[in-house]
């Protein structure tokens, strides 16, 4: 078995049809494991890859697919560690792997393989929905010298009623082909009366009551509805919680409409809404599973508006050829006036029995957060774990710029403040710069920049030095603040054009040019940087016509002569 590993998004998109194959095929597939809703949840994730696994290497169709994502974690004890995550926690109900059944064992082998290939501590296996025999089968090939394997305990979750909710329990409904049948055999003789009540209530014209269906005509109206009952009802008792929960959903739930693979019926009373639920549609598994539900709390009845919809929920799925209504986790009790039935699905972890990354090391795919990780802590008077992280980056990659510019900022703030004469500290450092020593040089720098903070030429030095190390972004602030010292300096202007074209912000870059030539319009090398730009941007007459700028200041400006030309043959007819 072969594995490839994707993490770009042509790349995945590429593979629609096949994942579509695979996810029909496989008996243990869910929705949250479809395409178009992994997809869709990839687009907003850092860090992700897809595991694909095909039978062998030339083969043209993959069998089998894992999604997964990498993160970063601070320990103080330890600094900046691995964890892998199946790839749709935390919001998708469930998680798992897509495989073709025949090929499900070698599958995971494969990728267990794969994985160990990765660089962590922890392997988080979240809502892992997966036979016993294929879960038994994944967790043996990580072998039991190198790695552990442990039951994640949940939070304790007691209702205000009183209720231990246990959420390793799933609860789902079996359903059969006619609903009445269904009444009879799954439900209690009171259950039964109150869910025909329930119905009947629905189109009595006396209780005013009506239902909607989603549509994508009427998403936006029915969507905000749902954003602002739930809000009211979960999102204001814990704040964080709701925020992801809705901002997660204003990105997913809009495509999931428009795919024709959400069912939202909406109660209303009179011209007030008062609940709904958003349910996912799996046609393959024929299965609809219950998802987020929110109602108006001063609207009350003798039979509850969230029982109503789940007769009708129940009513519509049978009618409509599913036959299996997941009500998913936890066991709360009003969950089997319904004839329920349930499965675990626990949180698992695997873990390295040294305690450390594999390889000891944090893993190259990841240095990007890790260093978003040490800004944070240098940003927030840490310096320790700054540090930590900076020299955890570069034991991985010791040319990583970012961390080597941001550990020269973490060793010059632990210095003492510089005394005596800045210009003298500015000479010593240009001369050190000269010399290309431009660790000390920068350290120089800084120490006259903590003299005299708005010190022009020691920041326009210091732009020119980090530019020089590949430290993009700093050298863009540095320069920023020597354009605040010294807002008339045509060559700050040129320096921070030349910073953004790097950065591939070629519109703003332009202005930075176009700012410097009304400083100075003899500045010859911000009229052949300005053409060099304009070249990128697909102008080639204006850029013609700078460079034409540019040889007319300096007539012995080769690179500009040399540029112009390119530009000309550009320009000629092919």
């Amino acid at each position: 078995m072969h594995v490839d590993i994707v993490s770009a998004f042509d790349d995945l998109h590429a593979l629609k049809d096949n994942w579509n194959e695979v996810y029909a095929a496989d008996p243990e597939g869910n929705y949250f494991l479809s395409w178009h809703w992994i997809a869709r949840w990839l687009e907003r994730r850092a860090s992700w890859f897809v595991l694909a696994a095909k039978r062998q290497e030339g083969d043209e169709r993959y069998v089998a697919f894992l999604p997964i994502r990498l993160h970063v974690e601070f320990e103080e004890w330890q600094g900046l560690v691995n964890i892998v995550r199946l790839g749709g926690t935390p919001y998708a109900g469930y998680n798992g792997v897509l495989t073709r059944p025949e090929d499900a064992e070698a599958a995971l082998g494969a990728f267990a393989g794969c994985l160990q290939t990765f660089n962590w501590k922890h392997f988080d296996l979240d809502d892992v929905y997966m036979s016993a025999e294929r879960l038994k089968a994944f967790q043996a090939a990580f072998p039991a010298s190198e790695f552990s394997r442990r039951k994640v305990p949940r939070r304790p979750h007691i209702t205000a009623d009183g209720e231990n909710i246990d959420h390793d329990i799933y609860v789902y409904v079996p359903l059969g082909e006619d609903f009445e049948t269904f009444l009879n055999e799954r439900m209690g003789g009171k259950t039964r009366r109150n869910a025909r009540k329930a119905l009947r209530d629905l189109v009595a014209p006396e209780n005013e009551l009506r239902m909607t269906h989603v549509t994508p005509e009427t998403m936006e109206r029915d969507l905000e509805i749902f954003y602002e009952m739930w809000n009211v009802q979960w999102g204001e008792r814990q704040p964080r919680y709701g925020k992801f929960i809705l901002d997660n959903s204003r990105h997913m739930l809009p495509a999931c409409i428009e795919n024709g693979t959400v069912f939202m019926p909406i109660l209303w009373h009179r011209d007030k809404p008062v609940a709904t639920f958003i349910s996912f549609l799996d046609p393959y598994r024929k299965s609809i599973m219950c998802f987020l539900g929110s109602r108006d709390l001063t609207f009350r009845r003798s039979i509850s508006p969230g029982f109503m919809l789940h007769c009708y929920n129940l009513r519509w799925a049978i009618e409509n050829g599913y036959r299996i209504y997941d009500m998913g986790t936890g066991n709360y009790s009003y969950k089997n006036l319904f004839g329920s039935e349930n499965h675990v699905v626990e949180k698992l972890q695997i873990s390295t029995l040294t305690g450390r990354n594999i390889g000891d090391r944090l893993d190259p795919r990841s240095l990007g957060i890790a260093m978003h990780q040490a800004v944070h802590f240098f940003r927030n008077e840490n310096l320790a774990a700054a540090e930590l992280c900076c020299r955890q980056i570069l034991a991985a990659d010791d040319a990583h710029a970012q961390a080597g510019a941001l550990l020269a900022k973490i060793e010059a703030a632990r210095r003492p403040k510089p005394t005596g004469d800045p210009e003298a500290h500015f000479s010593a450092a240009a001369e050190r710069h000269r010399a290309g020593d431009l660790n000390a040089a920068e350290a120089g720098y800084r120490d006259v920049i903590l003299l005299k903070p708005d010190h022009f030429d020691a920041l326009q030095h210091l732009a020119l030095l980090l530019l020089q190390k590949g430290d993009l972004h700093g050298a863009a602030a540095c320069v920023d603040r020597a354009i605040e010292a010294k807002p008339t300096s045509a060559s700050a202007y040129c320096n921070r054009g030349n910073i953004l074209a790097l950065l591939s912000n070629f519109e703003e870059a332009l202005r930075s040019y176009d700012r410097a030539i009304a400083l100075d319009a003899g500045h010859a090398i911000a009229f052949n940087n300005r053409g060099n730009v304009l070249r990128r941007l697909g102008r080639q007459n204006e850029a013609v016509e700078s460079y034409d700028h540019a040889v007319a200041i300096e007539p012995g400006y080769a690179q500009a002569v040399k540029n112009r030309e390119a530009a000309l043959k550009e320009m000629a007819p092919a």
